[in-house]
């Protein structure tokens, strides 16, 4: 990610924010409390605004960013996820559970919307951002990074008794439309979660990151053991 400028409002004094965008070149403006809402869209902004430019890539070049070998791969693909909170949050699963990447198509919500951006909490500058055009595009990127394609879906069997492919791309379909637009025979396997028969329908965000915590679980992305607390 290349920083273009900061803004700051007048009371902002972290130096430490200061000192590498010094040690960077980058520009830093201040602004008045009216200026920093209007840039910030939210009511009460943290004091600073950084502009960066563009950084996903094109779904093209997927393989050569995930490799093609055996080792364990997981890639979170958002597949048509319009809400900007449940995009956020995905994201943020994944750079937690290991993805090596996430992908996601035009038709949903756009990745760069200041609402996935702070839903993210940081992770989408984390795990390597890919865009997509149609379904098709995705499906070829695929097959030539050796990813098996892996659907979550209400109702499929439970994620924890299916055999997976060291190599996975975990696809999140939209929040009421689910996997319209996914062609049937480029899925190679269909996960869901069991749940009281009580309860509704998980949203996306919180059954989309389950699952992915039980196949980076499965399939080698995590460690052992969570890392014990210093």
């Amino acid at each position: 990610m290349t920083l273009e400028r900061i803004f700051v409002g007048a009371d902002f004094d972290d130096a430490r924010a200061f000192g590498a965008a010094g040690a960077a070149n980058i520009p830093i403006l201040t602004v008045d409390e009216r200026s920093m809402r209007s840039l910030s869209q939210t009511q009460q902004p943290q004091g600073i605004v950084a502009v960066a430019r563009f950084f996903h890539r094109e779904i093209g070049a997927l393989a050569d960013a995930v490799g093609s070998g055996c080792e364990p791969c997981l890639v979170a693909v958002l597949h048509e996820i319009n809400d900007p909170g449940n995009a956020g949050t995905l994201i943020r699963s994944a750079e937690a559970f290991g993805a090596r990447a996430v992908c996601c198509g035009e038709a949903g919500v756009d990745p760069y919307n200041e609402k996935v951006v702070r839903s993210s909490m940081g992770s989408m500058f984390q795990v390597p951002l890919f865009i997509y055009g149609g379904w098709a595009e995705m499906a070829q990127a695929a097959r030539q990074a050796g990813l098996q394609i892996v659907a979550a879906q209400a109702g499929a069997p439970d994620v924890r008794a299916v055999t997976l492919a060291p190599r996975t791309a975990l696809v999140v379909g939209h929040e009421r439309k689910g996997l319209a637009g996914v062609a049937a025979g480029d899925v190679d396997v269909r996960v869901g979660i069991p749940q009281s028969p009580k309860a509704d329908s998980l949203n996306a965000a919180v059954a989309g990151s389950i699952v992915m915590y039980e196949i980076a679980r499965a399939i080698g992305c995590l460690p052992l053991r969570a890392p014990e607390n210093e």
